[in-house]
């Protein structure tokens, strides 16, 4: 199945009066780049909900949040001494240094993280982690479905757009035929015309205008540009693993296709046929960015 990078999920656990609550959001990103945001009692699971949504998601930007609630009793907490006196020195230090008259109070150094600190019990933290892991794997399933949904919308789309490129390219290979041998034929007597015939060698003149129009002929570079279509449409249709880097390098064979058409045909219709291919490459281009 196809999965977009980008997407939203909520998940919620609950135990005991003890409620933790994930959302989950990504965005496009080459690799799996990892982001935690939550309070000082969950901050410590980086380490495990990390790889919950590792072992969910492949590869993109992901933003974690977590968030907690009890019900009838407040969060355990417990003073550190030796940061409050660390603290204390340090605004005391400031005072002097910015003359300010003020006294250090209580109230100041209870506003700094490092001196109240989480106290939770062993039994509770293990509590917590069970919920933030429960949490976290609902936000993944309900990110994911999203992510599907949006991959079917963008499979859809790519799909019609690999049908102007075949379409176009059809329209090309009409008109290439007979393209070299017309194109042999008019260098042929425009050196005929320009040039004495006994000032030149026959044999040799059919030999370069015969590497010329050779040089003119793009079926090789339309056969190789269909193989590409047919292996997008067949990653589109029935994908294995990551699509997303294997669409992004048949685009770069493709586009490479489409500028060798483009310069070594003579012919103005061939040339804006291969503008409109191109420019369906780009768009292509656009949406594999958004695979997972």
């Amino acid at each position: 199945m196809i999965y977009s990078m980008t997407g939203f999920g909520r998940g919620e656990a609950t135990e005991n009066g003890v409620t933790i609550g994930a959302e989950l959001r990504t965005l496009n990103n080459r690799y799996f780049d990892f982001g935690l945001r939550a309070p000082r009692t969950l901050v410590n699971f980086e380490a495990e909900v990390r790889e919950i949504c590792r072992k969910g998601i492949e590869r993109g930007k992901i933003s974690l949040t977590l968030t907690e609630s009890r019900a009838g009793a407040p969060n355990a907490t417990r003073i550190d001494s030796e940061a409050a006196k660390r603290v204390a020195q340090q605004l005391q230090e400031l005072c002097k240094e910015l003359r300010i008259t003020e006294s250090v109070h209580l109230d100041h150094l209870l506003q700094f993280p490092e001196v109240v600190t989480p106290a939770d019990s062993p039994e509770m933290s293990d509590r917590l982690l069970k919920l933030a892991q429960a949490a976290t794997e609902t936000a993944i399933e309900n990110l994911r479905q999203m992510r599907l949904q949006e991959g079917k919308m963008l499979t859809e789309d790519m799909l019609g757009r690999l049908n102007i490129i075949s379409s176009a390219l059809e329209e090309i290979k009409k008109a290439q035929i007979g393209l070299p041998t017309r194109a042999l034929e008019k260098l042929k007597d425009r050196v005929q015309r320009l040039v004495p015939s006994d000032s030149y060698d026959e044999s040799r003149l059919e030999m370069e205008l015969a590497l010329i129009a050779d040089r003119l002929d793009i079926t090789e570079e339309c056969v190789r540009l269909d193989g590409h279509l047919r292996a997008f449409r067949g990653s589109l249709t029935t994908p294995s693993g990551q699509v997303g880097k294997k669409l992004g390098f048949l685009l770069q064979e493709m586009n490479r296709e489409a500028n060798t058409i483009s310069s070594k045909t003579s012919s103005l219709e061939i040339s804006h046929l291969t503008v409109s291919v191109r420019e369906e490459i780009e768009r292509l281009r656009e949406q594999v960015q958004n695979l997972e």
